[in-house]
């Protein structure tokens, strides 16, 4: 009860001396936290970053200050995930990376879930011109088509560890805690009852917070955006997600090339990374062999992968690859993303 009426406190603030109010001590000279050696397992108020993390919190977003501090002092620190993170799967050659996600259990599941859910699926397909193969593999990889017991952290929790802890990405992660808040707020959800993944992402999407708020979309019209029970929802969001950043319907994702010759031009070219483009026939110029007929003003960038161990193969990236890509930058990602629609597809 007493969680209950925190919630109730916390999202729909009392606006009165919001200001005033947000007093916490004197500013320290040096940071708690850090004297602590960051092994703290509740949150350091008096630290100056959630000083004035708090403090924008009441003054920009209008969160009452006094019930700021009895919710944060409930979260926890989840130290474990610290080293996940520099550790993520994707790092993985593809060879080790596809075997978790390209198998006859999962296609199986795949095949099973698009069929049982083929009418919802082409109705958000022909609405937003993304293929249902598709928004069904990228759920499959997320979360096993929504599979429970997946999230196994809370994310306020996990957040706010991220901003505490990975200072690599505190910045990002910062955001991230407030699009949270922000995003109880205007769903109504307890933010103590959200399940996480380590990175902290949620709902069998998967999104991040920011993303949640900018993409997600209410398809069943009732008045929430749900991205744990409603297939509509989910699948209009995913869909939503890859169309906002680009996604063409039935156009390539990317092909098998060769460099004819060797040279430092080419070289820097296939450093440039998944987003650098560059027209088709000025690679084409530079040495670059497509293995199929590709039009001069395709922009393509480039990127190797391993298919086999000790074996580099390189590819040619084009518009739909780096799309999927914006959901996880990892070419591996988009590589599973894109063999796991086909097989599903029946298409290999």
């Amino acid at each position: 009860m007493e969680d209950r009426r925190m919630f109730l406190k916390l999202f729909f603030p009392r606006f009165a001396g919001v200001l005033g109010a947000l007093s916490l001590g004197p500013w320290p000279t040096a940071s708690v936290f850090a004297a602590t050696g960051g092994r703290s397992r509740s949150v350091p108020l008096q630290d100056p970053k959630y000083k004035a993390l708090l403090s924008e919190l009441a003054r920009k977003h209008r969160f009452d200050p006094a019930d700021l501090n009895s919710v944060f002092k409930k979260v926890v620190f989840q130290h474990d995930i610290i080293q996940k993170f520099k550790r993520p799967a994707e790092r993985l050659p593809y060879y080790k990376y596809q075997g978790r996600f390209i198998n006859d259990p999962l296609i199986l599941k795949g095949q099973t879930y698009l069929e049982k859910n083929g009418p919802l699926l082409q109705a958000v397909e022909e609405k937003f011109q993304v293929e249902k193969e598709v928004v069904s593999s990228i759920l499959g990889i997320e979360t096993k088509f929504g599979q429970p017991g997946i999230e196994r952290y809370r994310a306020f929790d996990i957040l706010n560890t991220a901003y505490a802890l990975y200072t690599r990405r505190e910045t990002f992660y910062r955001g991230e805690l407030i699009a949270f808040l922000l995003l109880c707020r205007e769903e109504g959800i307890d933010p103590f009852s959200v399940k996480s993944s380590y990175a902290g992402a949620f709902g069998v999407p998967q999104f991040i917070p920011s993303s949640f708020r900018q993409y997600a979309v209410d398809f069943d019209g009732d008045g929430k955006r749900d991205l744990w029970d409603s297939k509509g929802d989910i699948f209009a969001s995913v869909a939503n997600y890859l169309k906002k950043f680009g996604w063409r319907r039935n156009e390539r994702t990317h092909l098998p090339v060769r460099i004819e010759g060797d040279s430092k031009e080419v070289r820097a070219l296939v450093r440039r990374g998944v987003r650098k483009t560059l027209p088709a026939a000025k690679a084409k110029k530079m040495g670059i062999r497509f293995s199929e007929p590709v039009p001069e003003d395709a922009e393509v960038s480039f990127a190797y992968y391993e298919p086999q161990k000790g074996k580099k193969s390189l590819l040619a990236l084009f518009n739909n690859f780096r799309t999927i890509t914006r959901y996880n930058f990892s070419v591996n990602y988009a590589l599973v993303v894109i063999h796991l629609s086909r097989s599903i597809s029946g298409r290999g």
